[in-house]
């Protein structure tokens, strides 16, 4: 059977969600300037508001995958998925992890040491690199991908029923990890994220239908990922304050909302952006299509970066500095990407 047509809109989404990353990493630093300055509120709301990065990530791979698979899979592919993904992802994590692991400890305390156990717990947990816990994640989506393409295959129930099932799955694990004990290393376990897998999962076996659907009803889209986005970085921002003080689950619930609205928000942005032939919507297919390698190296240079940071005295240099950052990480990181892919296109040719 051949292949459905390539979502060239996907790049797009990418290249949005790897700068928020950047965002997030790039202000990590200035939320902590003095409360009342504006420089911290501009800093923090950015910084707050970038948070749908992740799920938006795991959501592409719940459509990337179910889109691809979904109408040719068969379950003795299941060797050969694994092998190929695994490969792609746990290769360059191993490696990463090993390079950050030194280049943390040189940096930070000019010496070099390697312990074994030390390094397998951090492979275990994603603690390399404060980045690394997604490939974690990714990696057990990746794992179960099978058995839940096998049962979307087999179970119209379950194949219908992918989203409340996702949300069903995340609500229990917050309530046990909230209410009853918490689970060891929440944020890296796949059911922080099912219901944005699972939603990805579900967009990917009904790709167009969603897309009409979603166009149909796109002010009600745009209004909830508003609404919920805004309500979500204003109780944090109240809440930074002190002004208020709210449980937890408020905050869970607004950011979940905020991340399921926000995919179809960028689909229909991305999806206008490339059908205008726009030179700006090429510009993010690129960075989007470079997305992975941007992921990796950026956090080499924000340290780099930082080791020359302004004292936080003079808030005009901290501002800069930190607009820097974002700038120096993103765009220094998708160079280096860029390179790197110039070098190998020319071993390949020799």
């Amino acid at each position: 059977m051949s292949s459905r047509p390539k979502l060239t809109e996907i790049d797009i989404l990418r290249a949005i969600a790897i700068i928020a990353v950047l965002v997030i990493h790039g202000t990590s630093d200035a939320t902590q300037l003095p409360l009342g300055t504006g420089s911290h509120d501009v800093f923090f709301i950015l910084n707050k508001a970038s948070l749908f990065t992740v799920p938006l990530f795991i959501w592409i791979s719940g459509v990337v995958l179910f889109y691809t698979y979904y109408e040719r899979w068969e379950p003795g592919m299941s060797r050969i998925f694994w092998t190929k993904r695994l490969r792609k992802i746990l290769i360059p994590y191993v490696l990463w992890s090993l390079f950050y692991y030194l280049f943390n400890q040189f940096l930070f305390h000019g010496t070099i040491g390697f312990d074994v156990i030390h390094v397998i717990k951090l492979l275990l947990s994603g603690n390399a690199s404060y980045h690394l816990y997604y490939m974690v994640i990714i990696v057990q989506f990746y794992l179960l991908f099978p058995l839940m393409m096998t049962a979307a295959r087999r179970s119209q129930r379950f194949r219908q029923g992918l989203i409340p099932i996702g949300i069903g799955i995340q609500t229990a694990a917050y309530c046990f990890h909230h209410w009853v004990y918490p689970l060891p290393e929440y944020a890296s376990l796949f059911l922080s994220y099912s219901a944005l897998f699972a939603f990805g999962a579900f967009m990917g076996i009904h790709y167009a239908a969603i897309v009409s659907w979603s166009n149909r009803y796109k002010g009600w889209i745009w209004s909830v990922m508003l609404l919920a986005g805004a309500a979500f970085v204003g109780m944090l921002l109240l809440n930074e304050y002190g002004l208020v003080s709210i449980e937890n689950s408020w905050f869970e619930l607004a950011l979940l909302l905020y991340c399921m609205a926000i995919p179809l928000c960028c689909i229909q942005w991305g999806r206008k952006l490339l059908q205008s032939a726009s030179p700006f919507g090429a510009v993010l297919s690129a960075l989007g299509g470079a997305s992975f390698g941007i992921y990796l190296v950026h956090p080499a240079l924000l340290t780099l970066w930082d080791r020359i940071a302004p004292v936080q005295e003079h808030l005009w240099l901290y501002d800069l500095h930190t607009v820097a950052a974002i700038l120096i990480g993103l765009l220094g990181s998708w160079l280096l990407v860029r390179l790197y892919a110039s070098a190998q296109r020319k071993g390949s040719a020799n």
